[in-house]
């Protein structure tokens, strides 16, 4: 049987690809003990220029064999942008019209909780005043957009007992995931909405052991071809208090509360890569959470795939959705929300229709251009506004442009890239909002993919308002 360090070193290949590059993996000339196992290309900036290395630049040696990243864990900068916060306001009163409490649970850096860890000549311009300072404005800025946010700070300038992070990876322990919960629970506890969730006792007992090379120590082997190892940690579930024979047969309601977010917030099969956050909210809020988080899908992956899912219900909405973000994330995306919001409020079925149109082509090919819509002609419509709703049979085409045509001359172009993981086959617009779409009259919507489908394909697009 391979040990664990060799399937370590087997996961380091695989996730960072063979190394090609030449380059001097020479120890630091003045280390002592373990630090030798570091090297000077860590600092080499063409060590992080492909594929999953972009993310782990820079690799930064700390204290007590911890590893961060210089351009993630060592920032200054949080907060949405200003012309996106008007956009984030909008997206919540988008969900408080459908009764949708939205409850953000925004994880800090590894530098902001583990600052005890890095070297005073190490830190990569990193303020920890003015990073705390700047995280505090972003969950100032969510709350005067109208989602309930846990006190973060709290943590941050108390830490937890135990590690939050773990020291060669991204991801919380599971000791994070719970201080978390815990104070995103007492949040939500304090909310005039919280008395009307139906309750659920759980409780949390000791589960497997959590063995966690790393991300960024699997990029230290990928630079340097050595690694600190394994880092093991007690993983943990939860379960309903009541376990008995009845309760395995109740009908259960559906879920009130939904939960999105990343890798952190996922639920695994393995046990082994479980960090319990969902577990814990059930613990501390005494409710059933239906967990939608998954790994990779950026800021806002999971939170479209359940509003596109058949689990969300427009008319019978859940009454809170719990949302987990790194607060590296800045709700920047303009596309975000021009999806987002139609999808919220429930789409075609309870909007008005203007227009529609549905093609059979043969496999989608690459920059093929596709009029999906034509306003023209005895029939014209005056349409500057409302949304677009493109249905494709052939869900694996995740990448395609939409490109929208007005009668002033503008040209929306929008660039569709789905993650793998998130279900494609659906797809919302808003038309722009931007001032020189304004007042214009929409002339023709094409769509050029720029990826290639694998069959036959039926593409439907309806315009509502």
């Amino acid at each position: 049987m391979k040990s664990l360090f060799a399937l370590g070193l087997a996961a380091a290949s695989t996730l960072f690809s063979v190394h090609g590059a030449a380059a001097d993996t020479a120890p630091p000339a003045t280390c002592k003990g373990l630090e030798c196992l570091t090297c000077t290309a860590l600092s080499d900036p063409q060590q992080y220029t492909e594929g999953r290395m972009k993310l782990m630049r820079e690799i930064v040696p700390g204290k007590d064999r911890w590893l961060f990243r210089s351009a993630v864990d060592l920032t200054n900068d949080f907060g949405i942008p200003a012309p996106m916060r008007p956009e984030f306001k909008r997206l919540m009163d988008t969900f408080h019209r459908q009764g949708i409490q939205v409850a953000m649970a925004i994880q800090p850096t590894r530098g902001l909780m583990h600052r005890d860890k890095l070297y005073a000549d190490k830190l990569h311009g990193f303020d920890f005043a003015r990073a705390s300072g700047n995280l505090d404005a972003y969950l100032k800025q969510l709350r005067s957009g109208g989602a309930v946010v846990a006190p973060m700070m709290q943590l941050v300038h108390t830490p937890p007992k135990g590690e939050f992070f773990f020291r060669r990876d991204h991801h919380w322990t599971p000791a994070g995931a719970e201080a978390t919960a815990r104070l995103l629970a007492d949040e939500v506890r304090r909310q005039p909405f919280y008395a009307a969730l139906d309750k659920k006792q759980y409780r949390t007992e000791p589960g497997v052991m959590v063995p966690k090379d790393g991300t960024l120590n699997l990029a230290l082997s990928y630079i340097c071809g050595n690694n600190y190892g394994f880092q093991y940690v007690r993983g943990f579930q939860t379960i309903p208090q009541d376990q008995g024979a009845d309760a395995l047969f109740d009908e259960a309601p559906d879920p009130q509360v939904i939960l999105v977010g990343d890798s952190n917030a996922a639920a695994r099969e393995d046990e082994s890569k479980q960090f319990n956050f969902d577990g814990y909210l059930k613990q501390y809020l005494d409710v059933d959470i239906l967990n939608y988080a998954l790994p990779g899908v950026g800021q806002d992956g999971s939170l479209l795939e359940y509003l596109l899912s058949e689990n969300y219900k427009p008319k019978a909405p859940p009454k809170l959705i719990i949302w987990e973000l790194p607060a590296n994330y800045q709700l920047d995306s303009d596309l975000m929300y021009r999806q987002l919001i139609p999808a919220v409020k429930g789409g075609c079925p309870v909007s008005t229709e203007v227009m529609a149109n549905r093609l059979q082509r043969p496999a989608l090919k690459v920059n093929e251009r596709i009029e999906l819509l034509s306003n023209a002609g005895d029939a014209r419509k005056n349409v500057n506004g409302g949304f677009l709703d493109i249905r494709i049979s052939d869900k694996n085409v995740k990448d395609f442009y939409v490109i929208v045509y007005y009668d002033n001359g503008a040209r929306d172009k929008v660039w569709f890239r789905r993650e793998a993981v998130v279900t494609g086959g659906q797809y919302y617009l808003e038309l722009s909002r931007a001032k020189e779409f304004a007042g214009a009259n929409l002339l023709a919507v094409f769509m050029e993919p720029t990826q290639p489908g694998s069959a036959a394909t039926q593409v439907e697009t309806r315009l509502c308002l």
